[in-house]
């Protein structure tokens, strides 16, 4: 049989489908597109004496689906495409099935049926396949997508439950999610994401919200890691994304993090799981192979990656992150710096800063014959805020203008007293400490968040590469509460 491409000036009133894409759902009107036309008879399940079970052929009219994913644009890399109804029936599909040349012929969204379409046949947009000999037995469909993705009546292939009504989704990976009846879409050809708030985070009484731009900002972690699909296949990734530490601070390990999802979605996880770094790092990704991730399963999804590939269940990978929420015990620190004016830091600002690498600095100390790495933000760019009156707006939260630091003050050696909860302290001057990152507030030893119990949640550290003056004997202060600025 050969194809009748047409370019019909045929109008088709309401019926259009969304395609999701990397950056959100468009929408496709399917009057716009060139018709094919076909007959078909499709093969239903076979009786058990092996008599065939042929449907009456009809004669179809529609769109190509592939005609229709190659108009939404790049919808980057998928394993199968689902074919999903407005009632939840859906159809996945693989990359070869869609091009036509398998055994199942051309897939189309038909919308006419024997010259009858609208209220006449109103099972339109449906998933019709258009094989050549105009017969869709049983083996051309296990041929054309495999036994996973075949339709079966109970236990025997059939061809018929392959006929999606009301096709009204065009989903990557389909999972069988829900699916809004509207969605918001973006338009057609948009490449970028929009710069709204995406993401929510709320730590105790602070909450922040992100744009992805913002996200990108964080100190990011690249490594692959691998999980099983909802077709048993095992799917291994490159992801790119924020480790939930970050974002979740330094939090007990008893305290609960929940995660909603675009959808309503919720899952709890366990503080602790996230801290284990045993087998991989947890992260917030929102790229996959180098690709930014779509609405599903982004804009972000919990992921686990590490040089070994880790391999974690899918049931732990919440995706369409919104939300963060940490729950249960959860002390609001903060550090006090008082100076020419004074600025108290809360804990949701130091953290923040800390998971910036624009922010931060990491430096190598040695105690008793063992070398640590510690994280945290330069002492120096803390005393900014402070040694004179100009200094960022507190609603910027940590927000760095080097010219906000009075390198003329600091030349004269104003001293700088570093105090401990317990009242400890030890003093620096501003010479040696003037733009120098090896001096730092660190709230990080070897890339986890201090024992509040044994360090406090600050500590006063510097590299082992600096000198000291002469006669100086400065130590590390733990528990570290505030800093005097005597100007």
């Amino acid at each position: 049989m050969i194809l009748s491409l047409t370019a019909l000036a045929w109008a088709v009133e309401d019926l259009s489908v969304y395609v999701e894409t990397p950056v959100g759902f468009v929408e496709l009107a399917l009057g716009g597109f060139p018709l094919i036309e076909g007959t078909v008879a499709y093969e239903g399940p076979i009786a058990d004496d092996g008599t065939q079970n042929w449907k009456t052929a009809h004669h179809y009219r529609g769109v190509s689906v592939a005609a229709i994913l190659e108009a939404a644009g790049d919808l980057a890399s998928y394993e199968t495409m689902g074919i999903v109804a407005i009632d939840g029936w859906a159809k996945r599909l693989t990359e070869r099935a869609l091009s036509g040349t398998s055994d199942a012929g051309v897939p189309i969204l038909a919308i006419e049926r024997n010259g009858e379409s609208g209220e006449d046949w109103e099972d339109g947009p449906m998933l019709v396949f258009l094989p050549e000999d105009e017969r869709f037995s049983n083996d051309d469909m296990l041929n054309a997508l495999g036994a996973d993705l075949a339709h079966y009546f109970g236990e025997v292939p059939s061809t018929t439950g392959m006929m999606v009504k009301g096709v009204t989704y065009l989903i990557p990976d389909y999972d069988g999610r829900s699916l809004p009846l509207q969605p918001e879409t973006v338009p057609l050809g948009q490449t970028s994401f929009p710069d709204e708030k995406i993401l929510s985070v709320i730590r105790g009484d602070a909450a922040s919200s992100y744009t992805l731009e913002d996200v990108e900002a964080f100190e990011t972690l690249e490594g692959a890691g691998t999980f099983t699909t909802s077709t048993n296949a095992e799917y291994t990734a490159t992801y790119v994304g924020i480790p939930m530490t970050t974002l979740i601070g330094n939090v007990s390990a008893e305290a609960t993090v929940r995660v909603t999802a675009a959808d309503g979605y919720s899952m709890n996880y366990p503080a602790s799981q996230f801290q284990d770094t045993s087998e991989g790092t947890w992260i917030l990704a929102y790229k996959e192979n180098g690709e930014y991730m779509p609405f599903d399963p982004g804009y972000f999804r919990i992921v686990q990656v590490g040089d070994d590939t880790p391999h974690f269940s899918s049931a732990l990978s919440a995706k369409m992150v919104t939300l963060i929420e940490v729950l249960g015990s959860y002390v609001n620190y903060s550090l006090t710096v008082t100076g020419a004016v004074e600025r108290m830091f809360a804990r949701s600002e130091l953290e923040e800063g800390i998971g910036c690498p624009c922010h931060s600095n990491t430096v190598s100390v040695t105690s008793k014959g063992v070398t640590s790495q510690y994280t945290g933000i330069p002492l120096w760019r803390l005393v900014a805020y402070v040694d004179d009156d100009v200094f960022p707006a507190p609603e910027l939260g940590i927000h760095y203008n080097d010219e906000d630091f009075n390198d003329a003050l600091a030349g004269g050696a104003y001293e700088i007293t570093l105090v401990a909860e317990d009242g400890y302290s030890q003093t620096v001057t501003s010479d040696l400490i003037a733009r120098d990152d090896r001096f730092i507030i660190a709230f990080k030893q070897d890339g986890i968040f201090l024992d509040p119990a044994a360090s406090g949640f600050m500590r006063f550290v510097y590299d082992d590469s600096v000198t000291l003056p002469e006669g100086m004997n400065l130590r590390s202060v733990k528990f570290l509460t505030e800093l005097l600025v005597d100007l």
